[in-house]
Parts: structure tokens; sequence; C-alpha cells
């Protein structure tokens, strides 16, 4: 029994790690799956006419009544600013942790010695960047206030993906044990993030629907790269 209890251990362990993988990937493809569903949505439940261009609006009358609620006293229009702020302090995040892997090639002058968590991270920001562009050539639905592609809102997907990955990764790989640390790094990355999701919301840069989307596209790619990590 003793001879066979460390493998034992290491079987049951491996179990509950392979089942965590799963749970995330099927959590990512739950969400990629919930994003294409409300897609088709948007395009065909209580679509209108948007009058001052001429535009057609999924979920037209939800939309308005919430773009009217917010803009009736315009108290809202600096949450533009804002939501920029944070858009750009999240890309500055990325060009900051993309440092370290370049700061391990040039120290050990091979690419074998550089993390591997840089790489899946890599990937994530292309997936990323793909999928932004794609959106700007399929074009779902109009932005409120110009004749360009609003769904989703690039802002929300770019900046709370880019939040949650990069956390993810420098909790990786400081390996910080102090629990206050992570503490502070989870709450801060998950307050920003909603912040960031409410200020568009409030800035009506995007129709309601626009933000809904972009939140479950971030769950999914987010979920995927945990998936792909463990």
């Amino acid at each position: 029994r003793s001879t066979l209890f460390p493998y034992t251990t290491l079987f049951r362990s491996s179990i509950v790690f392979m089942m965590k993988k799963q749970v995330f990937m099927w959590l990512s493809i739950a969400m990629f799956a919930l994003f294409v569903i409300w897609t088709i949505l948007v395009k065909t439940v209580d679509v209108d006419v948007v009058s001052y261009n001429g535009t057609k609006l999924g979920f037209y009358h939800l939309n308005y009544r919430f773009g009217d609620l917010v803009t009736e006293f315009n108290k809202f229009a600096f949450m533009r600013t804002v939501s920029d702020i944070l858009l750009y302090s999240a890309i500055a995040y990325s060009v900051v942790l993309v440092a370290i892997p370049v700061v391990q090639l040039i120290k050990y002058k091979t690419f074998k010695k550089v993390s591997t968590i840089f790489y899946f991270l890599g990937g994530a920001y292309f997936l990323i960047a793909f999928i932004y562009l794609f959106f700007e050539l399929v074009k779902v639905n109009y932005a409120p206030d110009a004749l360009k592609p609003s769904y989703p809102s690039s802002h929300v997907f770019i900046g709370c993906s880019l939040l949650l990955l990069n956390s993810y990764v420098l909790l990786k790989f400081l390996t910080i044990k102090l629990d206050i640390f992570k503490t502070m790094i989870h709450l801060s990355t998950v307050v920003l993030s909603l912040l960031l999701v409410l200020t568009r919301m409030l800035a009506v840069k995007h129709w309601l629907t626009d933000i809904i989307a972009s939140v479950i596209l971030t769950l999914a790619v987010y979920f995927l790269f945990i998936g792909m990590n463990r």
C-alpha cells in the first residue's frame, strides 16, 4: 500500500487537473456558441430602421430605451474619455508584460528558455486581433453616432480581454504566494474590467447589445486561454 500510495495520489491529481481543463474548454465553447446565438438574435429580433442614418438595428426598442435613459440629461459624456483611458491602460499593461519574454530571449539567446505561457499569450493576442479585424469587415450594425462598425464594442472586448489575460499570466509567471497580493491583483482586474464596461455603456458610443456581445466574447477568449494553459 505504501508503495502504491504516491502513484495513486498522482493519478487522482491528474484526473482533477484534466477535469479542470475540460471545464474551462467547455465553458469557452459555450460562450462562443452563446455569442453566435446572440449575434443571430441581434440580426433578427425587433429589427427596425434607425431614422437618422437609415441603417437597421436589432433589439431596436431595448437599445433606444437604454440610450434615451443615459442621454436624457447628457450627464455621462465624460465617460468616453474615462473608457479611452482604461483601454490605453490595458494596452500599456500588455506592452510591459511583453517585455518579460523579450528580456528572457536576450538573456538566454534561445526561444526554448522563454516561458511557455508567453507563447499562449501571444496566441491569445493574435486571436483578439483577428476577431477585431473580422468585425471591422463584417458589419453587424453601426454605432449610434457614426456610420462605423459598432458590434461588438472593441473597447470592451480588447480592454477587458487584455486585463484578464495579462493578470492571469502575471500571477502564473511570478508564482506569487502572498494571498493578499493575489487578492489585490484579482480585485483590481475585476474592478477595472467592470469599470470599462460601465463607462462604455454610459458613453453611448455603442448600443447596449454591442456591449453585451463584447462581454460574452471576452469570457469565451479568457476561458479558452485558461483551458489551453492547463
